[in-house]
This record gives structure tokens, C-alpha cells and sequence, in this order.
């Protein structure tokens, strides 16, 4: 009898083990699989600008913190090219401003057909027009350019565009008024300007600019101003353009100026993975993430998850507008 009730318990604690052990196998399988190794690219600007410097945080990031997604950071002329590359899908994300994207994805002048495979991510910092020279120039107001050799912005960017709406609205005719006009990235153009190859630099960027920092600590830099009532002028003209300040020490030697912004933003192609912009979003407007982009740059302080869906200058990418409802920052 003890024999047979010992083999019934036998029995029992195997029917337990194999229950168990299935049970385990079971919970294994409901287990979230791991995402299959992304790698996508983040299209910035030129080396030296806060394109460059914060679309290389994002990148570096969402890389180490959202996993299996692998994202490069690669430089570039700026906006237009950027547009170019998510476009055409040669980049996944990107560096944008709030002024190009919205003409480009409606085929609006000055572009001749429709960019419309991109996809907004969000709002990150505001961006100052600042254009600068050196004293010895002599050029104070944008009225003061008549004549000289400028260098414009980047070659594929967009800073010729704004450069060429704030000199018109001096009455400065850009194909005919000045000596020379020159497309330069942001560390050749300040080289030139040592030089004396140009007189003046166009640039929009955050504050404070690398390269304008590095030049006023050897050379007499001058942020180029904006003639009596003319800033009024071009806003009044054109509201995409934002009333803006330089505060007094932003650059050694520079004092306040009065000059007009656009807001960054960053922006993907419309078919990366929803997942994989979604994280991407949510890491980087996480208190952790902010934290860590205003390290990578001043302007970094800039950006906030209140302001990142605030206006959208292009259709957000459903992944984005995912994480935006979720958290509150979008109705």
C-alpha cells in the first residue's frame, strides 16, 4: 500500500513539474520581442553650426537609449538639402525650420514640385539671423552690404533666402547690388572673412554659434544690424520671420542686437516605422533626454516638450502624434 501511495505522489509532482514548466515556457512566449536592428540616418547641417551640434545629440541619444535603433548623424549643406534627402528617402531623419518645409511640401515658390514624403517630429529651439562681419569693415547695418562680397549661407541650404528677404527689404537688390555673392559651409566662411576674402557672413543658428565665438576671440566681431524701422518692415511683410533678440554678451565684445528668428524643428521621411519614430520622440523629449541635448549645446535649454508640438509647419508623422496624445501636448 505505502509502495503504491508512493508512486500516485511520484506521479502527481510530475504532473506539477510539467504544468509548471509549461506555464513558464508559455509566459516566455507572451515576452515583447526585441525590435530587429534598425539603422536610419539623421541628415544635420555643416560642421561648426547648431544644426550640426544638436541633430548629432539626437542621433547619439536615441541611438544609445531606444533599442535596436542604430542612428547616424551625417552633415549637409541645410534645409534644402535636408528636404532633398527626406524626400527622396536618402534620409530618415533630419534637421528642418519652420519657414522651408511648409512651401516645399505644398510645391509653393521657390520650389517647383512637392516634398511631400516628409513628416514633422517636432519643434526644437529658436534660430537667430545673425549675420556677422568684423570691424575693420566698416559695415554696421545690412544697408552697409551695398557693393560688398557676401558670403550667403551654405550651398544647400536655405540662408541665402532669408539673407535676400531682409537685404531687399533695405532696397538692396541681391543680383545686382552686391560685388560678389558666395556660398560657403560655416567654418570656410568664417576662414574667409579672416582673410578679407568676403566682408560679411550670413548665418542663422542658435545661440551662441560656434564659429561666430571662436572668431570673437581673436578678431573684433560684429553682429550686422538691422537699419532704423526696417525689422518692423520685414515682419509686418513677412510673419514667418519672428522678432528676436541677441542679449548683450552672447559673443565677447558684442553687445545687444535686435534681429529676427525661425524656429528649428526636426523632421523623417513618412515611411519610417511608426515604432521607431515613436521611441525616437518619446527619448527625446523625456526630462533625461532634454537634459542631455542642453549639454550638447546652449540651445539645447531651448527645447521643451510644451512647445515641441505647439505648431505644426508640416503633417506630423504618426509616430510623433502617438507619443503627443499620450503625454498631453497634443488635443
Amino acid at each position: 500500500m505505502k509502495k503504491v501511495l508512493f508512486v500516485v505522489m511520484a506521479l502527481l509532482a510530475l504532473a506539477c513539474l510539467t504544468v509548471w514548466a509549461g506555464g513558464e515556457q508559455e509566459g516566455a512566449a507572451e515576452e515583447p520581442a526585441k525590435r530587429t536592428p534598425v539603422q536610419v540616418s539623421f541628415t544635420t547641417g555643416s560642421m561648426g553650426g547648431g544644426f550640426y551640434a544638436i541633430g548629432g545629440g539626437i542621433a547619439d541619444y536615441v541611438t544609445k537609449q531606444v533599442d535596436g535603433v542604430f542612428l547616424t548623424a551625417v552633415t549637409s549643406g541645410g534645409v534644402n538639402e535636408n528636404i532633398n534627402r527626406l524626400h527622396s528617402g536618402e534620409a530618415d531623419f533630419g534637421m528642418l525650420n519652420s519657414s522651408n518645409p511648409p512651401l516645399a511640401f505644398e510645391g509653393l515658390p521657390p520650389y517647383e514640385q512637392k516634398f511631400d514624403n516628409m513628416r514633422g517630429v517636432g519643434i526644437l529651439y529658436m534660430q537667430y539671423v545673425e549675420t556677422f562681419t568684423l570691424a575693420g569693415t566698416g559695415i554696421t547695418t545690412f544697408q552697409d552690404l551695398k557693393g560688398k562680397t557676401v558670403c550667403v549661407g551654405s550651398p544647400g541650404g536655405s540662408m541665402h533666402e532669408t539673407f535676400f528677404d531682409i537685404v531687399r527689404a533695405h532696397g538692396i537688390d541681391p543680383d545686382k547690388d552686391f560685388k560678389k555673392s558666395v556660398y560657403l559651409p560655416a567654418r570656410e566662411a568664417m576662414e574667409a572673412l579672416k582673410l578679407g576674402q568676403v566682408d560679411a557672413v550670413m548665418e542663422i543658428s542658435t545661440l551662441p554659434t560656434p564659429t561666430i565665438s571662436e572668431l570673437a576671440l581673436t578678431h573684433d566681431v560684429r553682429i550686422v544690424k538691422f537699419a532704423p524701422g526696417y525689422r518692423e518692415k520685414l515682419v509686418q511683410a513677412m510673419p514667418k520671420y519672428l522678432p528676436v533678440t541677441i542679449p548683450d554678451g552672447a559673443y565677447p565684445g558684442v553687445g545687444r542686437v535686435d534681429t529676427v528668428g525661425l524656429a528649428a524643428m526636426w523632421g523623417c521621411n513618412k515611411d519610417v516605422p511608426e515604432d521607431v519614430v515613436y521611441e525616437a520622440t518619446k527619448a527625446v523629449y523625456s526630462p533625461a533626454g532634454l537634459e542631455y541635448l542642453a549639454q550638447v549645446h546652449p540651445a539645447g535649454a531651448g527645447i521643451n516638450l510644451e512647445g515641441a508640438a505647439a505648431f505644426q509647419p508640416i503633417p506630423l508623422h504618426p509616430g510623433a502624434e502617438r507619443f503627443y496624445r499620450e503625454v498631453g501636448a497634443l488635443k
